[in-house]
């Protein structure tokens, strides 16, 4: 039987972020101690080395699909974090979004008049550039920066500070500033709404902004990162 060679071309690689779902899905095991190897030198079940991850022996077998090391490809695990915490990478993003969207409903702080003027824009550029520029985007996002009240449900807006490394703090006027916890900004990044995000230039089914704020942690599979047993 002769064999059919098919050549595809790629047209475009998309990045995104992964949910808390997403890496508990993947999952094969919960990581809950920092321990790897016992005083036998046996990996430690729920361990940074737990054998479900996979296996760098020749002679053992992966603890999740059974395999010797050369054919394992091996797994993730994941580790449960006590509290939120703010992905140092994603902080500019994470500014902006607060100052652009409503402290109290989530809502982009731009009439509605305006957003039906500007996804007008949008449409039109794509049928002459196939795509959004990043400029139109940039655009969007310092008009919304610009809203004091809320257009849809009237609250007052306030100056959001940003310190280095993820630090945020709400100015509120004579009452001072209040700093917001990783949750609090989370429950705040949860209520923008899909539409609102794609006004921004984000995509909520590949990139919601509260995935930023990390819950979960995944762990890559043992192969990727071999440790050296001590005697």
């Amino acid at each position: 039987m002769s064999e059919i060679e098919i050549n595809k071309t790629l047209d475009e690689i998309v990045f995104g972020i992964l949910s808390p779902q997403e890496i508990r899905k993947m999952s094969v095991v919960e990581i809950r101690t920092a321990d790897t190897y016992d005083e036998d030198g046996a990996p430690i079940p729920s361990g940074l080395m737990d054998s479900r991850l996979g296996t760098l022996e020749p002679r053992q077998r992966c603890a999740t699909c059974g395999n010797t090391a050369v054919r394992c490809p091996g797994h993730f695990g994941h580790i449960e974090l006590a509290v939120p915490v703010i992905h140092v990478e994603f902080t500019k993003i994470i500014h902006d979004l607060l100052e652009a969207t409503c402290r109290n409903c989530g809502r982009i702080l731009i009439p509605e008049d305006k957003i039906k003027e500007i996804k007008k824009r949008m449409e039109r550029a794509v049928e002459l550039l196939g795509e959004v520029p990043q400029s139109l985007y940039k655009s969007v996002l310092a008009e919304s920066k610009k809203g004091k009240r809320c257009p849809y449900c009237d609250a007052p807006q306030y100056k959001i500070e940003f310190h280095k490394p993820t630090i945020f703090y709400e100015v509120m006027g004579s009452e001072g500033a209040q700093r917001l916890t990783p949750s609090m900004i989370r429950e705040r990044l949860e209520r923008i709404p899909d539409d609102d995000l794609r006004l921004l230039g984000l995509d909520p089914e590949r990139a919601r902004p509260e995935w930023m704020i990390l819950q979960v942690l995944p762990v890559p599979p043992v192969y990727v990162r071999p440790s050296i047993t001590l005697e």
